[in-house]
């Protein structure tokens, strides 16, 4: 081999690869080739029979013509690269939009049936707002506001879907296995909670109290302004999960419950603030 390089080209992958730190103009074009491509310069440097980037780096500071090759070779690929992403951009906008849900028709008295029934089936307005067939949730809303009769048949379906909850919540807990239980509790709950704001003078806890009073007028027991002042007394209770997995009422509302957090925490329910910063009420009775 001369002095000059010539035959010192680039040796196929698994050949020997003698004299890579001499500058072969052969080398030189591939290596410019592949940068202008778009691949790294390290990457390029590291497939077989290619010489070291530092070598490479050597070579622009000795070889005038190689320099200006190699930046002619970085202004290609970064033009190459801007091309790619307005393609991909041109593309991305060519593409119909993501439908979010919501029909571009304006209020029917059929779409607002179907709309109805499906919440009185228990389907919950979010799900009915993300189906593409339906408007979307904030329309279903502003037509509420806007039609009257839509207004009246949405009033009775969130109603009618307080009944279903509430034999939903009933099937909940009679599937319930023993290992399911802190699931199915938390979600029997959290079904309790919807039917009880849907239908509160039905299914809300808290009304017994003021039925309890109602009672005692009935009765002629003294209450309110007749009797003295009558102390009305509401709890307040949330979920949280315990160090075992197990769901907790906090407060506990019964022994078994209160006998839960004994098993789940290795303390007594103490009111005050929990790990994760979640506030524990007082616990209103003695268990």
């Amino acid at each position: 081999m001369g002095e000059d390089g010539a035959g010192a080209g680039l040796a196929r992958p698994g050949a020997a690869a003698p004299g890579l730190s001499v500058y072969s103009e052969e080398a030189a074009a591939e290596i410019c080739a592949a940068v202008a491509a778009g691949r790294p310069l390290m990457q390029v440097c590291r497939a077989p029979g290619r010489p070291h980037r530092t070598t490479v780096t050597n070579w622009r500071k000795t070889h005038p013509d190689f320099d200006e090759a190699m930046r002619a070779a970085f202004r290609q690929a970064r033009v190459g690269e801007r091309m790619r992403d307005r393609q991909k951009a041109a593309e991305l906008a060519m593409r119909p939009a993501p439908r979010r849900g919501g029909k571009a028709s304006g209020y029917t008295p059929a779409l607002g049936e179907a709309i109805c029934a499906r919440l009185a089936e228990g389907e919950s307005l979010t799900s009915i707002g993300r189906d593409p067939a339906m408007p979307c949730y904030g329309t279903i809303l502003a037509w509420v506001k806007r039609h009257p009769k839509f207004e009246d048949m949405y009033v009775a379906a969130r109603q009618t879907q307080a009944e279903y909850l509430f034999d939903e919540a009933r099937d909940v807990a009679k599937g319930a296995t023993k290992e399911s239980v802190p699931v199915a509790r938390l979600q029997f709950d959290v079904i309790r909670w919807q039917a009880a704001r849907l239908a509160p003078k039905k299914y809300m806890e808290r009304l017994v109290a003021a039925e309890a009073v109602a009672e005692a007028r009935g009765a002629g027991r003294p209450a309110g302004r007749a009797g003295g002042p009558q102390q009305v007394v509401f709890s307040v209770v949330h979920f949280e999960v315990g160090p075992k997995g197990r769901v907790l009422a906090a407060p506990p509302r019964t022994a078994e419950e209160a006998r839960r957090w004994v098993e789940d925490t290795g303390a007594p329910y103490a009111e005050g603030v929990g790990p994760k910063g979640q506030v524990r009420p007082p616990m209103n009775l003695e268990i």
